[in-house]
């Protein structure tokens, strides 16, 4: 294969790869810049305060675990518990932690923009349970960040950067093989990475 086909064949596939790549990744890239925007100006969207709302109810005390014959407590069923606070008071995300106390148990749940804090006392059932919410808004910006999505959504926001990687890399090399745009390609190149390290060097505290 001779260099001229050489270089045809890498300008084909570098093209290939550039639309199909950035369809493929289109509405991924979509949602990352627009929750970066979001990020970036929280106040535009008013998500940094929390919303809390706070449920009391009942759980039934036979999950909480029944003393033993020297009066202390057992274990709780703790698959029980979880799935009532999640059908009775609304908690929902993965469960972060369930503290068993002697008293009581403290369970959180966490998800993107939501934490759930449940008490509940050993002696009657009584629970109280707090849910943290930042809206719509709050949980994008979590997702964006992939705080408490679990590592299928990690994977997702790996994908989107290895694609948008691939994407930019490919469109710079279809700029660069094409000689009438090769020095403006290269110039735009130089100006950006000089505006980027001034605004770092100049105003970054």
């Amino acid at each position: 294969m001779t260099s001229h086909h050489f270089r045809l064949l890498f300008k084909k596939w570098s093209r290939l790869l550039h639309i199909y790549l950035s369809m493929l990744g289109l509405l991924a890239v979509v949602f990352f810049s627009i929750t970066g925007l979001m990020l970036n100006h929280e106040e535009w969207f008013g998500y940094a305060e929390p919303r809390v709302k706070k449920n009391e109810g009942t759980v039934p005390v036979a999950l909480l675990g029944k003393p033993d014959e020297s009066g202390k407590s057992g274990e709780p069923d703790k698959f029980g518990i979880v799935e009532k606070l999640r059908k009775d008071f609304g908690a929902t995300g993965a469960l972060d932690s369930f503290d068993v106390r002697d008293d009581d148990l403290a369970l959180v749940f966490k998800s993107p923009g939501r934490r759930t804090e449940a008490t509940i006392a050993r002696a009657d059932g009584h629970a109280e349970v707090s849910i943290e919410t930042h809206g719509f808004a709050g949980r994008f910006v979590e997702l964006h960040r992939g705080t408490e999505a679990g590592p299928a959504w990690r994977l997702v926001i790996d994908a989107t950067a290895i694609l948008l990687l691939l994407s930019s890399f490919t469109g710079l090399v279809l700029w660069l093989l094409v000689p009438k745009w090769r020095p403006l390609g290269i110039a735009a190149l130089v100006v950006c990475a000089g505006v980027c390290v001034a605004v770092y060097l100049v105003f970054v505290p």
